[in-house]
């Protein structure tokens, strides 16, 4: 059996550990409510749809609210046992700071091992499946290729669009005006009451279909006289598609198999650069499973002080010490990206750093 003051330790970890997952994967998630709530208000998007692409970020989030979650709890558990002086219990009943660092370390390696897990596998599907659905909804309504009011330049070069109102639910547009002056020898105005957008999600072509209206032309058969041709239905082709292959995904989405065959791959001059970026990545992935360790030793002598601004503000704490050494990564990655340091080196020279760091801090607060 546990002696009792693992037992303490654990449930004193756990607790603060599971807020710190759910408060700290809601303020990621926070940066995307606008986004969220554009879909719903303007672009009608359904509800069934936002909570998908919440849930699949909420997966995506996992690989840094897990790491950044025990240090928060490592924090808040060890400052509070400082500041009741159970720590000075602890050690006057025989228990010294490296015992109790036993239970610590057990939870640190399963969030090691749920990091590691959810950084290969769980982690590149959501953010893929997230990736996905949003352009599944980009591509589907008209709402989000096409702003009401405006003139609207971006579904074609030398094709204008104006629309008067948009209505989500029915995925139509009304009051359109176009001006297409793609053929540059024969430009059309065209006026409709009504429309919709049509795209092909595979090939991405995309039709235009008009209702209600009529077109304006210079006929340059009977001597450049203007005319104008009244439409109960028109069809334009906004973009003729082409087949494509689905895309390599970016290195978030890739899984542990995609990085390793890209990684041996053979390489050509021009594949280098991504290699690199391949090889960053893969190694992250081992690095920051790795840094829930250092993030215990790390938690534990900041947390044992009688300061209680550290109980207080080990949230505030938390997030500082991981900008930290997300600045560090980025910095070293970066140039691992670009060759200028070993690229599988570049991903745990964060981690080296703040181990050194970790326990010469530990060494002198025990």
């Amino acid at each position: 059996m546990l002696p009792t003051s693992y037992k303490y330790i654990f449930r004193e970890l756990i607790i603060p550990f599971i807020m710190g997952v759910v408060v700290f994967t809601f303020i990621l998630i926070m940066f995307q409510l606008l986004k969220f709530a554009e879909f719903i208000i303007v672009h009608n998007v359904d509800y069934g749809m936002i909570f998908r692409l919440v849930y699949y970020l909420v997966v995506a989030f996992l690989p840094i609210t897990v790491p950044v979650s025990f240090l928060f709890s490592v924090l808040i558990t060890f400052s509070r046992l400082s500041n009741d002086s159970e720590i000075t219990a602890f050690k006057a009943s025989g228990i010294s700071i490296y015992q109790l660092m036993i239970p610590v370390m057990s939870i640190s390696i399963f969030a090691g091992v749920l990091t590691f897990y959810v950084s290969f596998y769980d982690g590149p599907w959501g953010n893929r499946n997230f990736e996905n659905t949003i352009h599944k909804i980009g591509s589907s309504r008209t709402t989000i290729q096409v702003k009401e009011g405006i003139f609207n330049e971006d579904l074609a070069k030398d094709f204008m669009i104006y629309v008067g109102k948009i209505i989500p639910e029915k995925d139509m547009m009304q009051d359109v005006f176009i001006y297409d002056d793609r053929d540059k020898s024969n430009p059309v105005v065209i006026t409709a009451k009504s429309s919709n957008i049509k795209i092909d999600i595979s090939t991405k072509k995309t039709e235009l279909f008009l209702y209600n209206g009529f077109i304006n032309f210079i006929d340059k058969n009977v001597g450049a006289k203007y005319r104008k041709a009244d439409f109960d239905v028109y069809k334009i082709l906004v973009h003729e598609g082409t087949y494509v292959k689905d895309r390599t995904p970016n290195l978030p989405s890739m899984t542990y198999d995609e990085l390793r065959k890209g990684i041996y791959s053979p390489e050509n001059s021009e594949q280098v650069s991504w290699k690199n970026k391949m090889l960053v990545e893969f190694n992250r992935r081992f690095a920051i499973p790795f840094a829930c360790i250092i993030f215990g030793f790390l938690g534990v002598a900041l947390g044992n002080t009688n300061n209680r601004n550290v109980q207080v503000g080990s949230g505030f704490l938390s997030f500082l010490i991981m900008i930290a050494y997300w600045v560090l990564y980025i910095v070293s990655t970066s140039m691992g990206a670009k060759g200028s340091i070993n690229p599988a080196f570049s991903a745990w020279a964060a981690n080296i750093i703040f181990s050194i760091f970790a326990v010469y801090l530990f060494e002198k607060k025990v």
